[in-house]
């Protein structure tokens, strides 16, 4: 079964401490629904080399691709029901790579037919066994997000042992290193992000410590950021083609800037009266309503050079209807509505120059959004 569906938001201009008056109509176009079942949990997306985009589908277990030529998706069952799958990476082999939360392993999907091949974490296995004929491996390490390191291996969170872990797709090792003072691990199985890291690192969410670990591949050695604002509860991290590291503060509601070499930190907040009121306007003059308050989630970096957000975030209070863009260079600000209603932007990503790409759990649709 294979549909699609597009439609024009709307965007808004803001200054740097929150959200102006609307401007003129955006270009963001969504895609979609998923045709899934009605939620299916569309979170994060990435092309494959040969142009396909790849949707994971968080609630349904099931990963689509997505034809942007065509408009058509085509979805994949995970080999174990309710496995839920985490954030994606395109591995070094070319596969499209993701941790099962509830399933205890990491999934390679062969992105030329769909194919997909599981590997079983080696710790903390609840369950193993066949029921109804099905496949069932449960466990408590609760990875959920994935990336390519600078050594050629995959890295994860581990939330279920306090961790990030390693495999090595070349020998199917995996190795675990424990983050030090790290406790209640377990909320990495909703907010963990894993990403990319200033030279030879790993970085690492730890919303609940209000911090930001690095891990060097090659010396395991950790280093640390603790935020300035108090109980921030940072969970978007991405390093900047400068180097420095940009980290999303959800509940403190601001953006902040890491420089690697001094460890200075530079916060930018998002939160004014004046900007709330203007879209809470925006939202009623447009028709896509959602919740008004700048929290920030998943964040990224697009092709010119400004930092991309999704708004509102966290699933206490989520269901916003925004994606949020900081330049770094003026401070300026810009924040686009999806045209679905609350539609709880979940992921953004920038894999294409020109576009940034969003994945909308609530309304089980994908949304591209051109910039310059």
């Amino acid at each position: 079964m294979r549909r699609t569906l597009a439609r024009v938001g709307i965007g808004a201009v803001a200054t740097a401490a929150g959200i102006a008056p609307a401007s003129a109509d955006g270009p963001l176009t969504e895609y979609g629904p998923v045709p899934s079942i009605p939620l299916s949990g569309v979170c994060e997306t990435h092309f494959d080399p040969g142009g396909s985009l790849w949707v994971e589908q968080y609630l349904s277990s099931q990963v689509a691709r997505f034809d942007p030529a065509a408009g058509t998706f085509t979805e994949f069952n995970t080999p174990m029901p309710l496995s839920v799958p985490g954030g994606m990476a395109l591995g070094p082999d070319g596969g499209m790579w993701m941790p099962e939360v509830t399933g205890n392993a990491l999934l390679r999907v062969n992105t030329a037919d769909g194919s997909m091949q599981e590997y079983r974490l080696p710790w903390l296995n609840a369950l193993n066994t066949t029921a109804l004929g099905l496949p069932l491996h449960l466990g408590l390490g609760l990875a959920n997000d994935i990336t390519a390191g600078p050594d050629g291996a995959l890295w994860f969170t581990l939330g279920g042992l306090n961790a990030i872990g390693r495999f090595d797709p070349a020998t199917h090792a995996f190795t675990e290193y424990p983050v030090p003072g790290e406790i209640l691990g377990q909320v990495q199985s909703l907010f963990g992000i894993i990403k990319p890291g200033p030279g030879n690192t790993v970085a690492m969410d730890l919303p609940q410590q209000n911090a930001v670990v690095t891990l060097d591949v090659t010396t395991h050695a950790f280093t640390r950021y603790t935020m300035p604002t108090a109980l921030s509860f940072p969970v978007g991290v991405w390093t900047a083609k400068d180097g420095s590291i940009w980290v999303s503060e959800s509940l403190g509601m601001k953006l902040a800037r890491i420089t690697p070499a001094t460890g200075a930190i530079k916060e930018f907040p998002l939160f004014s009266v004046g900007g709330l009121l203007s879209t809470v306007e925006d939202d009623l003059l447009h028709g896509s309503l959602g919740n008004p308050l700048p929290l920030p989630g998943p964040i990224t970096q697009g092709s010119d050079g400004a930092m991309y957000f999704a708004l509102s975030f966290p699933a206490a209070v989520g269901l916003g209807n925004q994606i949020g863009m900081l330049d770094p260079a003026t401070g300026r600000t810009r924040v686009w509505q999806t045209p679905s209603s609350a539609s709880y932007p979940c992921d953004v990503q920038s894999d294409r120059p020109g576009s940034i790409w969003i994945g909308e759990l609530t309304s089980n649709k994908i949304a591209r959004l051109p910039v310059g």
